[in-house]
Formats: C-alpha cells, structure tokens, sequence
C-alpha cells in the first residue's frame, strides 16, 4: 500500500505535523479577515499616491498574491521588493508595506529603514522581531502574526491582511459574505483531498503520484500567476524537489521553444497548468493551445481549475490549497520531512558571520 494512503504513518516522516498548519489555512483566513477591522490606518497613509510590498519567500507570497487581484482595477502603481533598496522613488506619498515573518528578514529589515529614510508611511507585519523594534521605536502600525509556524504555513495572514490594507486604501473591493464563501468553499474541497481520503478518489494525491520522479513547472496567468510561484515555493520547500514556474503569455514567447531538449526531457518534465475562469479569454485560449502543444510532444501535463470558486480571492485560495496538499503528499512519497529549510538557514547563518 502507497504511503500516501496509510495517513497515521505520515507522523514517522512529519513529526511536526506540517500537514496541521495546511489544514488550518482557511480558518487563518477568517481569522485575520477580522482582526484587521480593529487594525487602523492612519488618514495621511490613505493619501498616498503609491505601493511598494517588500518582503522574501513566504513572507512576500501573501502580498504578491494580493497586488495580482487589483492588478486590472487600481489607478495606484504597486510593485514587490524583493531585495535590500527601495526604488529611487519612493518617497513621502509612498505606502510600503514591509512583511516577514519572523521579523529578522535581513533584506526586509534594510529595505524598510531604506523607506523610514525617505519618510515613506510604513506598515509592518510580523510575529515579532526587529521589524516589529523598529515599529515601535518610530510609531508604525503594525500587524502581529499570532501563528507559530514555517513562513509558508502562514500564508493566510500575511494575504488576508494585504488584502485589508488595499480594502482600507480604496483599491480592492472585498466584503465579509466574499471572505466567508472563499472560507467555506476551501473547506468543502478539503473534504475531496484530506489525508483519510483514499488516492483512488483523492485528485491531489494523485497529481503527487504522477509528480513523483518528475521536475513540476507550474503555469499561470492573470490572477493565477502568484499562485503558479506559490506552487513551486511549496514543491522545494516541502517536498525539497527542483520546481520553477512560468507567466503566460511570456512563456509562449520562449520557455515553450525550449521543450525539444534534451531528448529525454519528457521523462523528467511534469507542467502544471492552473486555468482561471476570471482570467483574459485569450490567456485561457493560450492554455488550452499549450496544452496541445505538449501533448504533441509527449510532455505530461494537468490542466487545474479549481470549481466552485464564487470570487477571485476563493478562486486563488482554491487553487493554493490543493497545491499546498498536494506539495505534502508529494513530500511523503520521497519520505522527507516538509518542515525544515536546512539549506536556507545554513545561507542565513553564513550571511550573519559576514558583517
């Protein structure tokens, strides 16, 4: 019997049991969804003029996923640092939100003291830390990540609190009912693809299976473009497994030329390509034409369309969810633990020794 179908031996290879923290993504949701009503953003923040998210990894996926769902609506620039300096104009009318989750995040902390320099109106979230000392110390509001946990595994806090933050400056229109069907709809698709139900009926499991030995390359557009790294952040980190992810239509222009070599490459390629039905007719023509381009070259690949989905923001939640099961399970097949990221603190160690 496949690991994947005796649940109670998952514990041997996930002895912190990761698998918790992605079964609660949904009530992380409602959760902070409320907390931020009480969370206050002062008047003159709400005149400014511009973005900028900063933040790494986990910590930034939240805010990467949220500016795709105003991408289309708002009249506000907003761009994703993810690196040491602020763009040379941030300013005084400039929003930066600055997330990690730990609080230590060294790039994070130097761009937002980078912002404070420039008198930019800055907000912080983080379960403590420097960034959390640096808030007070200069009177910032800041939003506190009650969670313990991997970054990635609080991804429901640091996106649903973007998401706040773009409700409370005038650019994303979100309601409560939107919040509680997204919420309620994760958890009837969880009861299709929790650890108790068996592969033969479980849609998750099986995409691990036929990922298993295989490199996935996750596909999105639109909305779904964020979703598409969300997707390969849980493949390495939890199932420490090479995973990249692609843009269409940027990877109709070149990455999808590059899949005649080498020769062998359809018994080492997997494409997961996520369908969105609130995306650019012409983007879901794109997918289904690169579908039958790979099909052509004998390349596997899943077409994945979260239904029901009532809502952009349901639509990505659905859609995260499953990837993040199925980046679990795919976790169990090569019988790793998902919860430790050695190498990455190894690199953060090494980078403290160096002043």
């Amino acid at each position: 019997m496949s690991i994947l179908d005796s649940p109670g031996e998952y514990k041997k290879i996930d002895p912190t049991q990761i698998i918790q923290n992605i079964h609660e993504l949904p009530d992380q949701i409602g959760v902070v969804w409320e907390e931020m009503k009480n969370f206050v953003l002062p008047s003159h923040y709400i005149q400014c003029n511009k973005i900028v998210l900063t933040g790494m990894g986990g910590s930034s996926m939240g805010a990467a996923l949220a500016k795709t769902l105003v991408m289309q609506s708002s009249r506000m620039p907003i761009e994703i640092i993810r690196d040491y300096e602020m763009p040379n104009y941030v300013d005084n009318k400039t929003l930066v939100v600055a997330i990690s989750y730990s609080g230590g995040t060294e790039e994070t902390l130097s761009s937002a003291l980078d912002a404070q320099k420039r008198d930019a109106k800055i907000v912080a979230i983080s379960s403590g830390g420097a960034l959390e000392s640096l808030a007070k110390k200069h009177r910032l509001p800041h939003f506190k990540i009650n969670y313990g946990s991997q970054a990635r595994a609080a991804l429901g806090y640091s996106y649903t609190a973007v998401c706040a933050i773009f409700k409370k400056m005038g650019i994303l229109e979100i309601s409560d009912d939107q919040i509680q069907k997204a919420v309620s709809q994760m958890k009837n698709a969880m009861k299709k693809i929790a650890p108790e139900v068996p592969s033969t009926q479980n849609p998750a499991k099986q995409l691990a299976e036929r990922l298993h030995g295989k490199i996935p390359v996750i596909v999105g557009s639109g909305i779904m473009q964020e979703v598409a790294r969300r997707y390969k952040g849980q493949f390495n980190e939890n199932a420490k497994t090479s995973s990249y992810f692609e843009a269409i239509p940027e990877m109709n222009h070149n990455s999808l030329v590059g899949t005649e070599f080498p020769e062998n490459l359809p018994n080492n390629l997997f494409i997961i390509l996520l369908g969105s039905k609130f995306d650019n007719p012409r983007n879901n023509l794109r997918v289904d034409i690169t579908a039958q381009i790979l099909a052509k070259r004998k390349i596997q690949y899943e077409i994945i369309q979260p239904t029901p989905a009532s809502n952009k923001i349901a639509e990505q939640l659905l859609s995260i969810h499953f990837g993040d099961y199925t980046s679990y399970y795919l976790a169990m097949l090569y019988g790793v633990d998902p919860e430790p990221v050695e190498i990455i603190q190894f690199l953060i160690d090494s980078l403290a020794d160096v002043k």
